[in-house]
């Protein structure tokens, strides 16, 4: 599997413990079979300013080309697992398939991580603005000055003034 490359649009964390990570891809994709072979896929999170790259992996299959070549990706192969680790990415997960299932016109991969890589020069307090965003229809984007941390504790703190006017 190393050396072969798929954008994929709909991907999302399932679970912090164990950790899980999903990946829905068309069954008429090559990288369904590479994964159905292999067992395993890596997740690459690049840049914004990479957003060519994804575009080329995302809009040719490796039937027809062989991506590594074709359009100079650098790579290394996974600590863990036999999947490519980009190296203009700024975060990587190595996942093991632990189980899939069909939903409509898509099977659902559901990884277990086994292997994190990460530039940590690009991450501020645990989050990068600029991580590229897919939004559909070739679209990409990213939440540079559109970053807001709104969570947990803010909800609590809230809570707390709103309690505290109560007294």
């Amino acid at each position: 599997m190393a050396g072969w490359f798929k954008a994929a649009a709909w991907h999302t964390q399932l679970s912090f413990d164990p950790p899980l990570y999903a990946v829905s891809i068309s069954p008429k994709r090559y990288t369904r079979e590479l994964i159905d072979k292999s067992g395993a896929f890596s997740l690459n999170f690049l840049k914004f300013d990479d957003y060519k790259l994804a575009g080329f992996v995302g809009r040719t299959s490796g039937r027809d080309y062989y991506k590594g070549e074709v359009f100079d990706i650098q790579y290394d192969i996974g600590n863990k697992l036999n999947v490519p680790i980009l190296k203009a990415a700024v975060g990587c997960y190595e996942c093991k398939v632990v189980d899939k299932k069909q939903y409509g016109d898509h099977i659902l991969y559901v990884g277990k991580i086994l292997g994190i890589h990460y530039d940590s020069n690009y991450y501020e307090d645990g989050i990068s603005p600029d991580m590229l965003l897919y939004i559909g229809n070739d679209m990409y984007t990213h939440a540079e000055g559109a970053l807001v941390k709104f969570g947990k504790q803010e909800v609590q703190d809230i809570l707390n003034q709103e309690k505290n006017k109560g007294d």
